[in-house]
This record gives structure tokens, sequence and C-alpha cells, in this order.
């Protein structure tokens, strides 16, 4: 009976030991965390920079001072023979206005001889003569005045006739005939002076007597 009591203490004692053991065992396994899904980090990139490229753009810009509106008016009795570059019409007003300018000089001193240098051919012959001349001092308002010479030509009619005068614009009679105009709103343009190109330079025309 006593060694009954000892072997069942003794087999308890074994069974104790396998439990305490399996507890220890367990309790250091370590503790697997539940599955959490990865997280991949995308590098960081910067913003691509998208240039804005434009095409070229050809303007054409107005000038302000309606020079194509003046050429076009300056051309417009020509015909297609006698076509006028916007070169060449700059180029015949230049040379002309500064005609015009030398000549305001010469009227101011009443200089014949100077006068007599800017003036073409036809022109000197006709007022040179004595009939040609009566047949414009009958067309003057005052009829004291008396034109025997074309110096006389020259002091009563054409100075009188452009005192004052202001140049704006040319009109083309032909490529080698031009009217120099002073604009007037509302009105016909005046007519101060006629060129004729003689040789490659501009001369003063002065047209006969109507």
């Amino acid at each position: 009976m006593k060694k009954t009591r000892i072997f069942t203490f003794a087999a308890i004692a074994v069974l104790f030991t396998i439990i305490f053991s399996a507890c220890a065992t367990k309790q250091e396994e370590p503790q697997q965390e539940p599955d959490s899904p990865e997280v991949i980090e995308t590098p960081q990139t910067e913003e691509p920079v998208i240039e804005e490229v434009s095409e070229d753009v050809i303007v054409i810009e107005d000038e302000g001072d309606g020079s194509d509106d003046e050429y076009l008016r300056s051309i417009a009795n020509l015909d297609e023979t006698e076509a006028v570059t916007k070169q060449e019409f700059n180029d015949d007003k230049n040379e002309i206005l500064e005609i015009i300018s030398e000549l305001a000089v010469i009227m101011e001193t009443k200089d014949t001889l100077a006068w007599l240098n800017f003036i073409d051919e036809e022109s000197k012959e006709y007022y040179k003569n004595p009939v040609n001349l009566r047949k414009a001092q009958r067309k003057l308002p005052n009829k004291l005045i008396e034109l025997k010479t074309i110096e006389d030509y020259f002091k009563s009619v054409f100075i009188p006739a452009r005192r004052n005068s202001q140049i704006d614009e040319i009109r083309y009679i032909s490529r080698t005939h031009v009217k120099a105009v002073q604009i007037r709103e509302d009105m016909p343009d005046a007519i101060y002076y006629e060129f004729k190109k003689t040789d490659g330079k501009w001369l003063v025309y002065i047209p006969p007597v109507s």
C-alpha cells in the first residue's frame, strides 16, 4: 500500500514536469504578427517641365503714317506698263521734296538765275516767248502787272502762286511726270508744282497757259 502511494506521487510528479516543460516551450516561441500588405516606396520624381514652343509668326506692322495708302493714291493714275515700286515712290518723293525746299529759299531771295537751274528746258523756252507771256498776263487778276520777261513771270506769277504752300504728297501722271500737291479736306488737291524727269533728274515743269 505504501509502495502504491509512492508510485502514484511519482507519476503525478512526472506528469507535472511534462506539463510544465510543454508550457515553457510554447511561451518561448515568437508570436507571429498578422500579415500586412507590403508597402513599396515609389521614388519621388520632379514634375516634367513642358516648354511651350510657339511657331514664328511674321507680323506686318502698320507704319501708322498711312504710307501704304499714300503710295496707292500716288500711283492710282498709272497703268500696268508704267508700274512704280514703293521704293521708287519713296526715292522720287524725297528728291522732289528736297528740290521744293531749295526752291523755297530761292523764292525768298528772288534769285532768278538760281531758279532757272531747276526749270526744265521746255518750260523755259515757252515762258521766254513774249506771246506766251502776254497770254499769262491776261490770266492775272491784277491787270496792272506786265510780263515782259521770264524773270517777270518768276517774280509776279510763280512766287505768289506758291507762297505759304504746303506739299503733302505726289501724284504720278507717268513715270517721268509728277504733280506735288497739298491735300485739302472736302476739296480737290491743290497742285503747286509739276515735275518732269530728264536724264534721271527731276526738274520743275510749268504747264502752258490754257
